[in-house]
């Protein structure tokens, strides 16, 4: 008999990213735990999910509200203003919010959950908004807290506010972004962060065998500053023989920016594009260095499977998700704002084998001990039981 059933939401399951991956293998996690897992999400049947579910993990497909008719066309319009939200309150057939939580809540009336876990802000608004659930539920936050408060198209960060204090717990990836939810909730917050799912006796390659290659697997957008990375390696010295190795994808109007500023910069033979990988740790066990100058991180998955692999990795000072892995001169390298101060750490490991040597085993001591499968689910059982207890 099951320890007790965990209802999972996540709205999507379309990208393969950090989120995704968490979820599944959160999920895959409990299941293995004796937990009867019940994952809800809104993706149509006939659309293939970006992650993968163990035997023992029930997916059920909530059917989406139809965003393409003259209510959703009525709806956004409204949710432009105050006025307009609170017209959608006194007529709710046209708020569609209301619907699709009327769904969701169908859904978990019929699995009758002990537990609900709320993958994302989103989530969270879509879960509350019809009215009470039948158990309690704990918000998880895969981004940097702040940004769920900062958008609010659609009042989406309003309808947040509101739905954020009937959480029993949230959780957070870093202890540095517990406080940063006093703000808005009163109810307790336990960092968890993402394990690393790899075998933590791997032995580390010689670093003398290394490729030169600098690595970033990141998906193309702003906030993954692509194109300060770029510059920063056009500025290293004596570096003809490295190689700067892009992993990922985007609009492709972004990778079209991304080889021309390459282009500018002269260093366009040097600067390779490789697609998506579903299969990071032979890359990364290869590479001789991981840029990562995100400017903001939930976690920074990438990074901590970066340093798992003995890489000596560069970020940003005030790059929240980014310096909470990394410990300056301690487990990687953390650089000012701006790209001449990157590039400047990135010289120091070009031109310092035992330098890169030495960041790089102390990378994989850090998060192979933190972030170990076994201690990580080990939070999470501490912290269902919390809840699962008076439960039942």
């Amino acid at each position: 008999m099951p320890k007790a059933t965990i209802a999972l939401y996540k709205d999507f399951l379309r990208t393969g990213r950090g989120a995704d991956r968490a979820t599944a293998a959160l999920a895959n996690a409990l299941a293995a735990r004796g937990y009867d897992v019940r994952v809800i999400t809104q993706q149509g049947a006939r659309e293939p999910l970006s992650v993968t579910f163990a035997p023992g993990v029930t997916c059920h497909r909530v059917r989406p509200v139809s965003l393409r008719s003259v209510a959703a066309f009525v709806n956004k319009l409204l949710l432009r203003t105050r006025l307009g939200a609170r017209i959608l309150r006194l007529f709710p057939a046209l708020d569609l919010m209301r619907r699709t939580s009327r769904r969701v809540q169908a859904v978990l009336a019929a699995i009758r959950p002990d537990l609900i876990l709320s993958s994302g802000s989103n989530e969270c608004v879509e879960l509350t908004y019809a009215g009470p659930l039948p158990a309690p539920f704990v918000q998880l936050f895969h981004v940097y807290p702040p940004t769920c408060f900062a958008s609010n198209k659609y009042r989406r960060a309003d309808r947040f506010r509101a739905a954020l204090p009937l959480a029993a717990e949230c959780q957070v990836l870093l202890p540095a972004f517990r406080d940063l939810l006093r703000p808005y909730t009163q109810a307790p917050v336990a960092a968890i962060g993402n394990a690393i799912d790899w075998p933590a006796d791997e032995p580390l390659p010689d670093p003398a065998g290394r490729e030169k290659t600098i690595v970033y697997v990141a998906y193309f957008t702003k906030d993954k500053n692509h194109l300060q990375l770029i510059e920063a390696f056009a500025r290293l010295r004596r570096a003809e023989d490295w190689t700067l190795c892009l992993y990922g994808s985007g609009r492709p109007e972004w990778e079209r920016r991304l080889r021309a500023k390459a282009q500018a910069e002269g260093v366009a033979g040097r600067v390779r594009f490789f697609g998506v990988t579903r299969t990071p740790r032979p890359i990364l066990l290869r590479a001789g260095i991981c840029a990562y100058p995100s400017r903001v991180e939930g976690f920074g998955l990438a990074l901590a499977e970066a340093m798992w692999c003995g890489l000596p990795c560069v970020g940003f000072a005030d790059a929240p998700g980014v310096s909470g892995l990394l410990a300056h001169e301690a487990n990687g390298l953390l650089a000012a704002p701006g790209p001449e101060a990157f590039a400047g750490q990135l010289q120091r490991l070009v031109d310092d084998p035992a330098l890169r040597a030495r960041l790089g085993a102390h990378a994989a001591q850090t998060v192979r001990h933190a972030y170990a499968p076994a201690r990580i689910w080990q939070q999470w059982e501490d912290l269902l039981a919390r809840h699962l207890a008076p439960h039942a």
